[in-house]
């Protein structure tokens, strides 16, 4: 209800002294504002493009279904999803799931009982059903997934088989330090390329993108918002995990690995839902 209601007060009346009649657009969430005059066009803090894009991102997260079902119980010491997030600035994209509806799914996502976008109606009218393509208003054609699979599935697994590498590094009796830390390296210095697991970080988001968007819905797809949330966790664990390793902490980049290992677990079976046989091979779950 709460929802409705502030949706349907995003259009405000022009303040008096305004020639032109505009209405203007507030959205607030997440302590930060975006205001845009919706006929001239100018705006504050933010492009139009922005704004609109806010909008329906809001909007998206406005009507995503509570997220209690879906919670898997999590038993580890390290509970790095309860920190402070800084209004996403520091993350990888800052327009995720917990960015527009300040909820944070849960850090082990149980795909079974996480809903499909699945919309009655979209702006150019009724949605259809059918059992070979699902819902005609969400639907993603193989014309868009299989070029985006690849050019960025290798790229990914890539990074995902030398995380999975790192985690054996770190659960031994003494780990090679020196292994681990390149395993974990951003590049950048001397114009090194990252590391693969880093390197997969944003073609993660680049490759959600194109698998879960289609041009027939105007909105911002509830899978894509959660995904963009699980690779902002992915990219956090490494970039601490880092941090941990050149200290020498055992204990704490193996609990920033196991966080980065659910993450990337949550990540790949929403994709997977999206990676038909006609695509190509489903990503493997990192154990």
């Amino acid at each position: 209800v709460a929802c409705i209601l502030a949706l349907s007060l995003a259009w405000q009346p022009a303040p008096p002294g305004n020639a032109l009649g505009t209405r203007r657009m507030t959205w607030e969430a997440n302590e930060s504002v975006v205001s845009v005059d919706a006929c001239s066009g100018d705006a504050t803090n933010h492009s139009r493009r922005t704004a609109m894009k806010t909008l329906f991102g809001t909007a998206a997260a406005c009507f995503l279904p509570y997220y209690s079902p879906v919670m898997a119980e999590d038993d580890s010491p390290y509970q790095y999803q309860t920190r402070d997030r800084n209004k996403n600035k520091e993350a990888l994209i800052r327009e995720d799931y917990w960015y527009y509806s300040g909820k944070r799914p849960p850090r082990r996502l149980n795909i079974d009982d996480f809903p499909a976008n699945d919309p009655t109606w979209n702006a150019w009218g009724e949605c259809t059903k059918s059992e070979s393509t699902g819902n005609s208003c969400v639907y993603v054609s193989l014309r868009q997934r299989v070029p985006a699979y690849g050019k960025y599935a290798f790229s990914i697994q890539l990074g995902a088989d030398e995380y999975a590498k790192l985690g054996k590094i770190l659960r031994s009796s003494s780990p090679n330090w020196n292994e681990a830390a390149a395993l974990v390296d951003a590049g950048g210095v001397d114009q090194r390329m990252p590391a693969p697991a880093v390197d997969a970080e944003l073609k993660m988001a680049l490759f959600a993108t194109q698998m879960l968007t289609s041009p027939n819905f105007s909105g911002v797809a509830r899978e894509l918002l959660v995904s963009r949330y699980y690779v902002n966790e992915y990219a956090f664990s490494l970039k601490e995990m880092a941090k941990a390793i050149d200290e020498r902490d055992a204990a704490t980049a193996l609990g920033l690995w196991e966080f980065g290992k659910d993450s990337w677990n949550s990540y790949i079976s929403i994709i997977n839902r999206a990676i038909s046989p006609k695509v190509g091979d489903k990503f493997d779950a990192i154990v």
